[in-house]
């Protein structure tokens, strides 16, 4: 219920974390020039930003209608959150783990062991990738639900949101044990951080808007 004290900072720290999540996400991806720790520490974060992100909007979505499938979104972001981190750390570890050995190893065939080692352990991440993408893709596909059915947000947004979230779930599951990159499918997962992106800004407006009419 609403009340005239209402500040929405939950709601505004999780639109601020929204779009620090995919900022580091793209800067962790994208720009190579940055030092490893700061490339590492900007993917460790960003799954860590959305979980906060994921909080905001559930309590702002849950101003106008909290029913099952609001609260299975939550759920299954916080999980999906907490399972990237996690597969991230695996990922950088063992990267890490690969640079140093290979340092002081000096005949090849201990390099190729080395390397096959490595390539042995690394799909234990890829497949932890693709369960990240089955909870983030079940609750991106209900929080989208939730805002086209939010007087907030446009329907268009809300239902454009889940139909890129099904897509990257019908993929993944398709392609199964491999990424839909591999099997020669679109990977949708940078679309939906494009719009995961342009809806943190939105929803950073509408909190923003919000707070100032208190």
């Amino acid at each position: 219920m609403r009340t005239s004290n209402r500040n929405y900072t939950i709601e505004y720290s999780g639109a601020i974390a929204g779009i620090l999540s995919i900022v580091l996400y793209i800067a962790s991806a994208a720009f190579s020039f940055l030092p490893d720790a700061v490339s590492r520490l900007f993917a460790f974060a960003f799954p860590l930003l959305w979980i906060i992100s994921f909080m905001g909007l559930y309590r702002f979505l849950s101003e106008d209608y909290l029913g099952a499938s609001l609260q299975t979104a939550f759920l299954f972001g916080v999980i999906g959150g907490a399972i990237a981190c996690t597969f991230l750390v695996i990922q950088q570890g063992n990267l890490v783990w690969y640079e140093q050995v290979m340092q002081g190893t000096l005949s090849e065939e201990a390099k190729q062991l080395n390397k096959a080692i490595l390539l042995g352990v690394d799909k234990v991440q890829t497949y932890m990738d693709i369960v990240f993408d089955i909870f983030i893709s079940i609750a991106w596909i209900l929080f989208g639900l939730n805002i086209a059915r939010s007087p907030s947000f446009s329907p268009i947004l809300g239902y454009l949101g889940s139909l890129i979230a099904l897509g990257l779930l019908v993929f993944n599951l398709y392609t199964f044990p491999f990424p839909p990159a591999d099997s020669g499918l679109l990977d949708l997962g940078p679309f939906l951080g494009l719009w995961a992106l342009v809806f943190y800004v939105l929803f950073f407006l509408k909190v923003k808007a919000k707070r100032q009419h208190q």
